[in-house]
């Protein structure tokens, strides 16, 4: 299952990944994150950097919701980066959004020079999941955060299916997500944290998202 996580799939599912992603509820899911930024620094603008940007979907939301922010989107392909890169500028978020092809294991940033590292159903397909915390603590200054929303091992509440029966991107996503989640492991209200805590993380916790089917976990660098 690991060959599914390869760059070269997101290379050519990248316009389908665009269609089924741009839906409320996953916006909505990502503007959640910033709920855990840092408080608003006088003078200067947050430093944010989403991992596994994708097609810029959490990038703009936190964008949006964040006008203290400046955000960084990284990717290891190179298409999502395209669409990325399109979707801000439709948006008129260009000028406050950058885009990176690197990879996050390896990141191309100095130590502590970011506020926040955020990502978005991302951290489950890295085959070296402690490498990129590792990393994402690296390059974050002292207080700086780390939040992410990853799917769920556990049970749901059934009712988001049941009330958004129509809304056929966020079903199609979500059937996707499920076994595709299942098949490389998922996060729980016990090993997120965890995970975060052996990266170096303080603070650490857990929220339910999505009714359950996703969990943010987020975690200080002291």
């Amino acid at each position: 299952m690991r060959l599914l996580n390869r760059p070269w799939i997101f290379e050519i599912g990248a316009d389908f990944y665009a269609w089924f992603n741009s839906n409320q509820l996953w916006r909505e899911s990502c503007a959640r994150l910033a709920a855990y930024f840092p408080p608003p620094q006088r003078g200067r603008k947050l430093r944010v950097l989403d991992l596994g940007c994708g097609h810029g979907v959490t990038a703009i939301a936190l964008t949006q919701v964040r006008p203290d922010a400046n955000l960084i989107g990284l990717d290891l392909a190179t298409r999502m980066l395209e669409h990325a890169r399109r979707h801000s500028v439709r948006v008129g978020l260009n000028t406050r959004i950058n885009y990176v092809l690197a990879d996050a294991t390896a990141l191309p940033f100095a130590d502590r020079t970011l506020d926040v590292t955020t990502g978005h159903s991302f951290l489950y397909l890295v085959p070296d999941r402690a490498g990129v915390l590792h990393e994402a603590y690296r390059v974050l200054r002292s207080g700086g955060r780390y939040v992410s929303m990853e799917p769920r091992d556990g049970k749901f509440d059934a009712s988001i299916i049941r009330d958004n029966w129509r809304n056929a991107r966020f079903l199609i996503s979500m059937f996707l997500w499920r076994p595709y989640s299942k098949a490389h492991g998922r996060f729980d209200e016990k090993n997120f944290p965890n995970a975060l805590a052996r990266a170096g993380f303080k603070n650490t916790g857990t929220e339910l998202a999505l009714g359950g089917l996703g969990i943010i976990g987020y975690g200080q660098k002291e």
